[in-house]
């Protein structure tokens, strides 16, 4: 920003919150201030939360839960309450986000992983989709669910207004890749009869943008 605004956000946070940290990026998505975030943080979690959502109560048990486990988890995810369909839980299926992802708000990632599979930035509004997916498909790594409500997640997000194309046509096959090729065609042809009752996606989404 060309203003005073960071400064008077260091000041304000610092008086408010004591350990507190802005970091200055050039903007270049949600995802790119992600990665930026992810390097410069401290600690075993990370959570991503955007200016208009809010922690709630659950947050305290999740947080002493994942302080008190054994092994650490790759991927934690805890339920939300998200302004236009209410409390949303995630599901301990890994096939589950083939059909929706979660709510980002409630997922904490081992800082160390991220720190190594960075979020593709190629994708604008999707990428952390993408993340979930190849997380909780390896069966490798470790990821946990909670019912506990930990964040309220304010509709009209970035995924929510700007639907990211690119994801859209890259879906069935990253899918493919990571629970195998029925359910790849299963994502395909549930996009092929969307677009037939609906019409061309880029249109329909860009239509969507302009009201």
């Amino acid at each position: 920003s060309s203003d005073l605004s960071l400064p008077v956000l260091q000041k304000n946070a610092a008086t408010r919150f004591g350990a507190f940290k802005i970091i200055e990026v050039t903007p270049d998505g949600v995802y790119s201030a992600y990665n930026a975030g992810i390097q410069a943080a401290e600690g075993t979690y990370v959570l991503f939360f955007g200016i208009d959502d809010i922690v709630l109560p659950g947050m305290d048990s999740v947080i002493d839960q994942l302080a008190t486990a054994t092994l650490p988890f790759h991927l934690f995810a805890a339920a939300c309450y998200m302004q236009s369909v209410g409390v949303a839980v995630p599901s301990r299926r890994r096939t589950s986000l083939v059909f929706r992802n979660w709510c980002h708000q409630g997922i904490f990632y081992l800082r160390s992983y991220l720190l190594n599979h960075p979020y593709q930035t190629e994708y604008r509004a999707q990428a952390d989709h993408k993340m979930n997916i190849d997380i909780v498909s390896n069966r490798q790594l470790q990821f946990g669910i909670s019912k506990e409500v930990v964040a309220y997640f304010s509709a009209g997000g970035v995924s929510s207004l700007r639907p990211d194309l690119r994801f859209r046509k890259d879906f069935p096959s990253l899918v493919a890749h990571a629970y195998g090729r029925p359910y790849g065609l299963l994502v395909k042809v549930k996009q092929l009869v969307i677009d037939a009752l609906l019409g061309d996606p880029e249109r329909r989404f860009t239509a969507r943008l302009r009201r």
